[in-house]
């Protein structure tokens, strides 16, 4: 995964009138992530709250699918207020209006400038030329406001760039639509850098290490190819196909097979029969098998949404949990520009470190995992705690959504 230094925090709350609908009702029921006392106060309160947040996902999870369709721009939930906000430039099709009417939760619309598509050309064009003039560390990551009325842009302070009197206008002559400049110290760094020992059926959140034993990536979610089972690492985790990968005890893994430089993504062929177990290490990094925690069967998919819970699970420091701050936000991943979603903890702890890249980012209902991402950078460093090796940590994590890697290799989830 991705090591990296301080990153601006996230853009205001959106603005402007929402169009409300949705059910105000009893919340469908769902499954609890973990197990809780029954017949008590605090854990009927507590099963009422997982109920709820289910609801929100899936009805989420509903407004995200529509994620290519023109016009649409994003989608944010507020459990509190058991609210999904779908953004959408112009009049929303007739799919955004039917959830309006069937939801179990809380469902409004705003309307936007720009569509999630303009925006995310318009941060491509804009890091593109910035790396291409003043080198990857200018312009450290491209997010869009919180409106949609435009982007937000982080600028190191130390860069050339920065210093330019007419930095707001250069950067939007760069990028076309209006721009905000932030700015902030470091950069997105990857941090490729315990489920040291897995073996055959492989579990995403397990250790990828070099023969010696030392630690530098973690294995992401098992995916089916029309080639067959694959494992999801980062491609900042190996220079080219055919490299051999290894687990933490040094015993082969697979071979790389296929790489993606634009979602910083690769697919390992692993060894064995069966390949892989279609399940996560959750869990602090040193869970046992007997920890209620340690591993948790994958069943669906989902596209991020902002405000979503979301976990990343890698094999140096264990899981973490955090809210999704931002989708669609733009960072330099090599050569390349990415795309994808940050996620940060309100205490601003650990959400990330060094060894984790690659690994799995997921929320669990009812004791499955359902898949968001893959780890791919962190920023803001931290200080760690207890790790499986020393290590540097980070507090914001940022994320390739899984949709984005299966809609690539034309793959679906193992489930």
């Amino acid at each position: 995964m991705a090591l990296a230094a301080v990153l601006a925090a996230p853009a205001a709350a959106m603005t402007g009138t929402p169009v409300r609908g949705g059910v105000v009702g009893p919340v469908e029921a769902a499954g609890t992530a973990r197990t809780l006392p029954a017949d008590d106060t605090a854990g009927n309160h507590a099963r009422a709250t997982d109920a709820r947040e289910a609801a929100v996902d899936r009805t989420a999870a509903t407004a995200t699918a529509l994620a290519g369709v023109p016009g649409y721009a994003g989608v944010a939930v507020d459990y509190d207020a058991a609210t999904v906000t779908v953004s959408w430039k112009g009049h929303a099709p007739a799919q955004v209006s039917r959830l309006l009417q069937q939801a179990p939760v809380n469902v409004e619309v705003r309307r936007t400038v720009f569509s999630e598509a303009e925006l995310r050309a318009a941060s491509t064009r804009l890091l593109d030329g910035q790396r291409a003039a003043h080198g990857p560390d200018a312009v450290l990551a491209v997010l869009p406001a919180a409106d949609y009325a435009g982007l937000v842009a982080e600028v190191s302070r130390d860069s050339a760039v920065a210093t330019r009197p007419d930095l707001t206008e250069h950067l939007e002559r760069a990028a076309g639509v209006p721009v905000r400049a932030t700015l902030v110290d470091g950069g997105v760094q990857s941090t490729a850098g315990s489920r040291r020992d897995d073996q055959a059926p492989w579990h995403a959140g397990g250790a990828i290490a070099t023969a010696d034993g030392t630690d530098y990536c973690s294995t992401g979610f098992s995916i089916v190819t029309p080639e067959g089972h694959r494992l999801v690492t980062a491609a900042h985790c190996n220079e080219r196909v055919g490299d051999v990968v290894r687990d933490g005890t040094g015993q082969r893994l697979g071979t790389v097979t296929d790489r993606a430089l634009h979602l910083d993504a690769q697919l390992i062929d692993p060894v064995g029969g069966p390949k892989t177990a279609a399940a996560v290490f959750g869990g602090p990094w040193d869970a046992a098998p007997g920890d209620k925690s340690y591993s948790f069967p994958v069943t669906k998919v989902q596209r991020p949404a902002v405000g979503q819970n979301i976990c990343s699970s890698g094999a140096v420091t264990g899981e973490h949990c955090a809210t999704i701050q931002a989708t669609d936000i733009a960072w330099t991943c090599g050569d390349e520009t990415c795309h994808g979603f940050r996620a940060s903890r309100d205490d601003g702890g650990v959400t990330v470190g060094g060894g984790d890249s690659g690994g799995p980012m997921y929320i669990v209902i009812g004791g499955e995992a359902y898949a968001r991402g893959m780890i791919d950078g962190g920023s803001n460093r931290r200080s760690c705690g207890r790790t499986s090796l020393p290590t540097q940590c980070f507090s914001y994590v940022y994320g390739i959504p899984m949709v984005d890697i299966l809609e690539h290799w034309d793959a679906r989830i193992d489930t």
